[in-house]
């Protein structure tokens, strides 16, 4: 339960943050949870189907909730249409690739899958998802439309959890603390060297301003967050720089 109680501070901490939901898939699911099941709901699914969820994932859905906020486009809600047949062992689906280090294409028939439930998509295909019926039970998988694979090693449930919102935090807290002490051009400049291509939306969201919607420019875009960026700096400006501006300009 306490990693339960970490997660949900965290994301607290995050929703108040990202209230634009400018970090990749957030406004799919706005960091709320759909309803949780109860532990008897659980059960009856298991039974019923003869198959076995992780420990972490039943946390998840009794504490958190059945699908929800999470990296990608979020916790997928539970969908039993991938359980059978069962999965028929990492070693047999990669029994035509030589070196199973490197992660390329056609690396398995996609359509030789299954057994699992998906837990997170991150878009074009790729998906991570967790072996609940067969070999290799609550471990997590990792497959996308092109064939790519990867059994994934020393990393559970609550991981994915931890390291996205660590990381989600991290970015915000970082762009807030340069927003306060940078002027905006450098801003943007610097966190594009870190390849955050998402700083314009992450802005827009840090100082509260409504993001732009529909189709846009780069211009139309640059545009709006200096609008929005000068109206945030104007409220933020204390009384006493308020009184320093209007004496520089007294006596220029």
């Amino acid at each position: 339960m306490k990693r339960i109680e970490t997660i949900k501070e965290k994301l607290d901490e995050l929703r108040n943050l990202d209230k634009g939901f400018s970090i990749f898939g957030s406004s799919s699911h706005k960091y709320k949870f759909n309803k949780t099941l109860s532990e008897d709901e659980i059960d009856q699914i298991e039974n019923d189907n003869q198959i076995v969820f992780s420990s972490q994932y039943k946390e998840i859905l009794t504490n958190l909730g059945n699908g929800g906020a999470g990296c990608g486009y979020g916790l997928e809600k539970l969908n039993l249409n991938h359980i059978n047949p069962p999965y028929i062992g990492t070693k047999e689906l990669l029994r035509n690739w030589e070196d199973q280090s490197k992660i390329e294409e056609d690396m398995v028939d996609i359509d030789e899958i299954s057994g699992y439930i998906k837990l997170f998509d991150h878009g074009c295909g790729m998906e991570y998802c967790l072996i609940i019926n067969g070999e290799e039970k609550e471990e997590i998988i990792f497959f996308d439309c092109d064939g790519r694979f990867e059994k994934i090693k020393n990393k559970t449930l609550f991981d994915f959890y931890d390291e996205w919102l660590d990381e989600s935090l991290k970015t915000l807290k970082r762009v807030k603390r340069k927003l306060e002490e940078m002027p905006l051009e450098e801003v943007v400049d610097s966190e594009w060297k870190l390849n955050n291509f998402s700083i314009k939306e992450i802005i827009l969201s840090l100082i509260n301003a409504k993001q732009i919607s529909g189709g846009y420019s780069g211009n139309d875009m640059n545009n709006h967050l200096k609008k929005e960026y000068d109206k945030w700096k104007t409220k933020t400006k204390s009384p006493l720089n308020s009184l320093f501006d209007i004496f520089r300009k007294n006596n220029n």
